[in-house]
């Protein structure tokens, strides 16, 4: 009678354990794929509907002002009655997506930023001013781009002699999301380089056949994308690619498109864009919809003037007068 009290009360044999250990292990190993799937795919709907609200933003500015803002601003003096003047003296190096802040429940930061009185630079040695470009926003922010919501790989660099006395180092909210200058580096896209303003009626090729908006991820390094403005390099000058991309790099390699015999050409994955979705990466397009574009989508090596560029080079334009056919 006691040896088998003793036997109901022993508890899992070694061997046993393993077994259950091992079918556990089996379980999560079928399920762990499934789940990074659903909430991959949470993410990229996410990131979806976050170029959604950017499109809706940048219409609604349109509505407004008549144009769509420009890549980065130099002289936006008289924005609600005219286009800003480029002008290089009158830098205040805002940025497109600062001038839709307003369209995406953010008009206080615009406030506290005081985008029309003072320029990128001022703001940034405001204590309050820097705050607010230091806030990360999820509407620039692709949930599949996981890391800091700060882009460390792109610090306030030093300007020796200048006005500027943000320290050295000093970091600002990322965004993955950068407008299109266009399929070239003159820009000939919706926000062209050059502070030319674009208005609905100046995309002759169609507002379903140009993009707009697409993804960079945070890993390109200097290159990766900040939401508030045009920085100075340490030489005083200033660039736009924090900003904007080109298709004239290939989705995510960033292989350049120059014809193969300009020995300028160089790959620069840097400007191109990119996202942390396999395969390719969301496009906002023109008339407002958003596309996931594969990144082998037709790309030609080929010049840009070329009746060969690819639909992908092509998408980029708006103007060039080139049929696209479906992507």
């Amino acid at each position: 009678m006691s040896t088998n009290v003793r036997r109901k009360n022993q508890g899992f044999t070694l061997i046993e354990l393993l077994v259950v250990i091992a079918i556990i292990a089996i379980l999560i190993a079928l399920l762990l794929p499934a789940v990074q799937q659903a909430r991959e795919a949470a993410r990229r709907t996410q990131c979806r509907n976050n170029m959604k609200q950017l499109g809706l933003a940048l219409h609604n500015y349109h509505d407004v002002h008549k144009v769509f803002p420009i890549a980065s601003y130099y002289d936006f003096s008289g924005l609600d009655e005219t286009p800003p003047v480029w002008d290089a003296r009158l830098n205040s190096q805002w940025a497109w997506s600062v001038m839709i802040l307003p369209y995406l429940d953010q008009g206080n930061l615009y406030e506290v930023l005081g985008v029309g009185d003072r320029t990128f630079e001022q703001a940034a040695n405001d204590p309050e001013g820097l705050k607010g470009l230091r806030s990360p926003l999820p509407a620039f922010i692709c949930p599949s781009d996981i890391g800091e919501g700060l882009n460390e790989n792109r610090p306030f660099p030093d300007q020796p002699g200048g006005p500027m006395v943000v320290p050295v180092g000093t970091t600002f909210a990322k965004s993955n999301y950068m407008a299109c200058n266009g399929n070239r580096g003159d820009g000939d896209g919706i926000f062209p380089s050059g502070g030319g303003m674009v208005a609905i009626k100046n995309v002759s090729d169609g507002l379903s056949n140009t993009i707009m908006v697409g993804e960079r991820r945070s890993r390109e390094g200097f290159w990766a994308g900040i939401w508030a403005g045009q920085e100075l390099s340490d030489q005083g000058i200033t660039n736009v690619w924090c900003l904007a991309g080109l298709t004239e790099y290939q989705m995510n390699t960033g292989k350049h498109s120059l014809d193969p015999s300009d020995t300028n050409a160089v790959d620069n994955p840097k400007i191109a864009f990119s996202s942390e979705h396999e395969g390719g990466a969301f496009f906002l397009l023109g008339d407002g919809s958003v596309h996931f574009i594969n990144d082998s989508i037709q790309w030609n090596d080929s010049a840009a003037d070329s009746n060969d560029v690819g639909i992908y080079h092509l998408l980029g334009s708006m103007n060039d007068g080139l049929v696209v056919n479906e992507f």
